[in-house]
């Protein structure tokens, strides 16, 4: 060979080596690489079309897949319920998805790499999970945890059992795998999981020990005037298997009792027109219970109850407050700023009539203003009581008497507005006992903290010497057959005591009466009063200033004549 022909030489070398090197890229521009798989199957040099062929050949889903069960039985799980598919498009996609504007030397490493690619498969997720669903129905059992009882005196333990959970994420996770990987023909087993644990006898017999230093104890959860006991059989319901505590439903007691203590914040509203109130809505703040500083307090008190000879413990419940946007004094100038006083009365087993007449004296003597050093009267701001004004007919006392009349009833507002002209200390200067023990004023009450009204008299009356403004407004509760009475204005930091109650004079009840009732049919018999014993009552009420100054002293005395059995005995006639 002359050394002119070694060029040439050169030249047709690297032309045959680009053309085996770029040949097959060029070939197979618009086709998958070389060394391109699909789960292990080869799909190098083929088209779209040729792809989506050889997967129809390759790759066929089956009608379902068998499943095991716990126990060993099998079930199966079809595709169709899931709508499960093969995804040839997108595989097709991904196999071809090499691009120039990678660069040059990308596409080629690309193209010449080994590539093992899984199925793309396409479910309904929501049907698998209502498949799950069903599984876990047929699998899952809950589980039972080992509790001590208390009752007649003597500890019992009531043995639990295991739960069983199925691990929905095992099945998915595996069913998803078998499916992109094309192993078809694979059972899949349910895997559970097991759920709690039983106590040893050692341990069962460590806790009723524990349990034992519980009896005749309890637990006091206060937060202002509310106040709620915890027996010792709740207590020793909590007591755990691992000298701890039953954490699970400490935490339920206090989710149920925050679901009562709770209160939203409410911003005040005050709107008056034509110098009268004709709404109110006092601020107040909203009050959320310290869940988990809670639960830590009942266990510290658990521990100290089992280790001591205490009988009890007491805890102040650790809260949250949130005060409110709008506050009482950022409504009005007339020092309706606080609440001064609160009088409460339940009237459980009033008639439907009487009732009707309470709510319709309470709607009256509601949001009214009283001016500094004026005299506030409830007859004069009840008005006329009539049945064209919406009251009706019910029983009263009227002289002495048990009569049919209109407005019977109007006497649980005058009393439940006493008993918070009472705590709000104002000046008192007119109040009339009934002439006998009425059942209503003394079912949250002892006897003599009453106040009847009665057109043009007696009458209830105060003074307003706290030198500003002060409103009264109640909060009628039909549902619980319940009223409040509440007095704002501006607390000059006077105090109230109510002492020295006293009850003496006890006479017996006299015979039963019977009134003739024109709106009861003949032969109906409606009891409308218990026999009551007279008694007489006494309490002294005492209005301090804040430096100790006297206020207000009065004794207010009562003197109930014995009153019988009062029942109402139909006369109507067809």
């Amino acid at each position: 060979m002359n050394k002119k022909s070694i060029p040439y030489l050169i030249l047709i070398i690297v032309f045959i080596f680009l053309t085996l090197f770029f040949g097959p890229i060029i070939a197979n521009y618009n086709k998958t690489g070389s060394n391109t798989l699909l789960v292990n199957k080869d799909y190098s040099y083929l088209s779209r079309d040729q792809i989506l062929s050889k997967i129809d050949q390759d790759f066929v889903l089956p009608d379902h897949f068998i499943l095991v069960l716990p126990n060993q039985q099998e079930t199966s799980l079809k595709l169709a319920t899931i709508s499960a598919q093969i995804n040839k498009n997108e595989i097709a996609n991904t196999m071809l998805s090499r691009r120039l504007n990678q660069g040059v030397i990308a596409y080629i490493k690309y193209f010449f790499k080994p590539k093992n690619f899984n199925l793309e498969i396409t479910l309904d997720a929501d049907k698998l999970n209502q498949q799950a669903d069903l599984f876990a129905s047929q699998i899952d059992k809950p589980f039972i945890p080992t509790e001590l009882n208390y009752k007649n005196g003597s500890i019992s333990v009531a043995v639990g059992s295991t739960g069983t959970q199925f691990d929905r994420d095992v099945f998915i996770n595996n069913l998803n795998t078998l499916l992109l990987i094309g192993n078809f023909n694979q059972k899949i087993r349910l895997e559970t999981q097991i759920i709690g644990s039983i106590p040893t006898n050692d341990q069962i017999n460590n806790a009723k020990s524990r349990a034992q230093k519980l009896i005749k104890k309890s637990l006091i959860l206060r937060q202002d005037s509310n106040q709620n006991t915890i027996n010792n059989a709740t207590l020793i319901s909590w007591v755990g298997f691992n000298n701890n505590y039953q954490t699970d439903k400490i935490n339920k007691y206090i989710e149920k009792l925050n679901s009562t203590f709770k209160k939203e914040g409410t911003d005040a509203i005050f709107k008056m027109e034509n110098n009268k109130v004709v709404e109110f809505i006092p601020a107040q703040n909203g009050i959320t219970i310290k869940t988990d500083e809670l639960a830590n307090l009942i266990i510290e008190s658990l521990n100290k109850l089992i280790n001591t000879e205490d009988l009890s413990e007491e805890i102040t419940i650790p809260v949250t407050i949130a005060e409110p946007k709008i506050k009482n004094s950022d409504t009005n100038n007339l020092g309706i700023n606080e609440l001064l006083g609160q009088g409460v009365s339940t009237f459980n087993h009033s008639s439907a009539t009487r009732n009707i007449n309470v709510k319709k004296g309470s709607s009256i003597v509601n949001n009214i203003l009283v001016a500094p050093d004026t005299t506030f009267s409830f007859i004069k701001n009840l008005g006329e009581v009539s049945l064209k004004n919406g009251y009706t007919n019910a029983y009263i006392i009227r002289e002495g008497k048990t009569e049919l009349d209109v407005g019977g009833g109007i006497c649980q507002v005058s009393t439940t507005l006493f008993r918070a002209m009472l705590n709000a200390g104002l000046n008192i200067i007119q109040r009339q006992a009934h002439a006998y023990r009425v059942s209503y004023y003394e079912e949250d009450s002892k006897p003599g903290f009453d106040a009847t009204v009665f057109i043009p008299s007696p009458d209830l009356k105060f003074i307003n010497d706290t030198g500003h403004y002060v409103l009264i407004r109640n909060i009628y509760d039909g549902d619980n057959k319940k009223l409040t009475y509440e007095i704002y204005g501006t607390s000059d930091g006077r105090k109230t005591e109510i002492s020295n109650y006293k009850q003496w004079g006890a006479q017996s009840a006299p015979p039963d009466v019977y009134i003739d009732d024109p709106t009861l049919e003949v032969g109906k018999l409606i009891k409308t009063e218990s026999k009551v014993p007279g008694l007489k009552t006494s309490f002294d009420w005492t209005v301090t200033k804040s430096d100790g100054t006297m206020l207000h002293q009065k004794t207010f005395i009562s003197n109930f004549v014995p009153w019988a059995a009062v029942y109402r005995r139909g006369t109507k006639t067809n």
